[in-house]
């Protein structure tokens, strides 16, 4: 996720931003657990989940492994999915719950599962992107976040996570600082897009 906080960037850099897709299910009788429209509780700053009172802390994540709301919404997912194992909200509300626990490589397979079915999202490709980097595999978070961005010129998380992977993963600040320029070109105005002086000015400083 990314060292994010009332949407700037902190002095500390290296971590990622995840976008929360927050699919709602209706009020049918088996219906899942609804998921907050918002980024994920563990990006620091953001909105706690659900009806969580307390903040996560500045300059970290939150401790959610335990969290008791996420494990009750964990098991109804389970037993949802249980009965309809290809139902792709429910795939996706899962990898979300688990993404939110911190449990990235979980959460990467119920992911990899929903894009079995429909592999058409930005923002579910950003997240399994973050899940492979917390995971040791910044070229496959590389290849995601890419793949975001074509699909969506304007989906400036993918854009300003490949340049974090790029920069602090795979020593390339000259690749970083081409994905900033995408970034500024397509997406510098979108709503909730980044203040990049910190990012660029570590660039700056690896392209001496």
């Amino acid at each position: 996720m990314s060292i994010w906080k009332n949407s700037v960037v902190t002095a500390v850099l290296g971590l990622l931003v995840g976008f929360f897709a927050g699919y709602l299910v209706n009020s049918q009788p088996e219906a899942a657990p609804a998921a907050a429209a918002n980024p994920h509780a563990g990006v620091p700053g953001a909105p706690a989940l659900g009806a969580m009172p307390e903040q996560p802390p500045a300059g970290g994540r939150t401790a959610a492994t335990a969290n008791p709301q996420l494990m009750e919404q964990q098991r109804q997912l389970e037993t949802l999915l249980a009965k309809d194992p290809n139902n792709y909200d429910h795939l996706l509300q899962m990898a979300n719950t688990l993404y939110d626990m911190n449990n990235f490589m979980r959460a990467a397979e119920f992911y990899e599962k929903a894009r079995l079915i429909k592999d058409t999202s930005p923002d579910v490709l950003t997240d399994l992107g973050v899940c492979y980097r917390e995971t040791g595999k910044p070229a496959e978070a590389l290849r995601l976040f890419d793949r975001a961005a074509d699909l969506s010129a304007k989906h400036w998380q993918s854009r300003y996570n490949a340049a974090v992977v790029r920069l602090f993963d795979l020593n390339d600040a000259r690749g970083a600082e081409e994905e900033i320029a995408k970034l500024k070109a397509a997406a510098g105005n979108a709503p909730g897009a980044p203040d990049l002086a910190g990012l660029e000015q570590e660039i700056a400083k690896r392209l001496k």
